[in-house]
């Protein structure tokens, strides 16, 4: 395998691969990135077994020169960290079984190849199910939802993943952790049918970083029985799905208010992160408190080493009440919201919150209260 290429297209391309390496691997190979030559693409490829990516290069304008076919493994690490810090603009690569030789003017490197038979396939286009959605969308969805996902060490594996529930055209993104639920949802613009996957977080959070933001070209979601795939014109990435079930969130999140508060949503939130300062020192936990009555809601926390209040001017319709709420829940909700303005609906002191940007419907919050004892308003 021979072939010229643009110094800063192979190191584009290396950074967005190199993520799907694993850090650890009893498999040799799995710490290199195959490189694959043909007429005239170059294709880069990493996997984890629980994740892969396949990257391609093609075009003019990436300065690739495919001068012989081929394919080999070769180790990463030592890979990226070199070739980022080359000056020339233009690398050539000349790679035989066993080694690849890299050089550009003045500069000339050999490094060992691994085995290319040892080298796992990514499955791709096994899809049962296909949608096209634009990649700014959708980062903003995971955005939106992934906060509330569950560490790594529950004991429902599943709600370590977020919901991708496609229903009537609707795209839902859906996480949960048992204490709240993030939803967000999006029309479909083309005709798509019904299913149902949990996507591992750590996958979201890959393509989250490899997407742009308010980007308008689409992808593809595509979902097969055990795995999911993010197909783009550059590049193609596989994931394992979570087994196991979600619980009704449409029933559970559609309660009966018996006080709405709207509020200015930077305003609160900035009283939120002030008295979460204190609500840490508390041995009584994060806790912050609000105090709602006629057009304010007032912001509350104390701990050993303080007391902080702070008045909010809000609309109000409803009774008066005072909730309490984890401080870090709470301002993970607001920080995920970009709109000016928000509903709070309480079904009472003991029920969950729920938030709303009064401008997008498409984007709810539920966070359950933590419980007072003996207080009263």
């Amino acid at each position: 395998m021979k072939f010229i290429i643009n110094k800063n297209e192979l190191v584009s391309a290396i950074s967005i691969v190199e993520k799907f390496v694993p850090s650890k691997t009893p498999m040799p190979t799995l710490a290199g990135i195959k490189f694959l030559a043909t007429e005239d693409s170059l294709f880069l490829t990493a996997t984890n077994l629980e994740m892969g990516i396949e990257y391609k290069i093609y075009g003019e304008d990436t300065g690739l020169l495919v001068k012989e076919k081929g394919n080999t493994v070769i180790e990463s690490k030592i890979l990226s960290n070199i070739i980022r810090r080359i000056d020339e603009d233009i690398i050539e690569f000349d790679c035989n079984e066993n080694s690849a030789n890299i050089k550009s003017s003045g500069f000339n490197m050999v490094l060992p190849c691994f085995n290319v038979m040892d080298f796992p396939e990514i499955s791709k286009k096994n899809s049962l199910k296909t949608i096209k959605l634009k990649q700014g969308i959708f980062k903003d969805m995971i955005r939106k939802t992934i906060y509330a996902r569950a560490d790594e060490f529950s004991s429902r594996p599943q709600l370590t993943g977020v919901l991708v529930d496609c229903k009537d055209n609707i795209l839902n993104m859906v996480a949960l952790d048992g204490f709240r639920i993030a939803w967000s949802y999006v029309e479909l613009d083309d005709l798509a049918e019904d299913f149902k996957v949990i996507v591992p977080g750590y996958t979201l959070l890959e393509i989250s970083r490899i997407f742009k933001d308010e980007d308008e070209s689409s992808f593809e979601f595509c979902y097969s029985a055990g795995s999911v795939e993010f197909a783009t014109e550059n590049f193609v990435i596989t994931s394992r799905v979570l087994d196991g079930d979600f619980i009704d969130y449409k029933m559970i999140m559609n309660i009966e208010p018996k006080l709405v508060v709207k509020v200015d949503a930077n305003k609160l939130r900035l009283a939120v992160e002030k008295a979460g300062i204190i609500a840490r020192e508390s041995s009584a936990g994060n806790l912050i408190k609000f105090n709602i009555a006629e057009g304010i809601i007032e912001v509350q926390a104390e701990a050993e080493s303080g007391r902080i209040s702070e008045k909010v001017a809000c609309s109000t319709k409803g009774q008066e009440m005072l909730i309490a709420f984890n401080a870090g829940f709470f301002l993970d909700a607001l920080k995920s919201i970009s709109e000016p303005e928000i509903r709070l609906e309480f079904s009472d002191e003991a029920g969950p919150c729920i938030i709303t940007p009064v401008e997008n419907e498409h984007h709810k919050n539920f966070i359950l209260p933590v419980r007072l004892k003996g207080e009263k308003l």
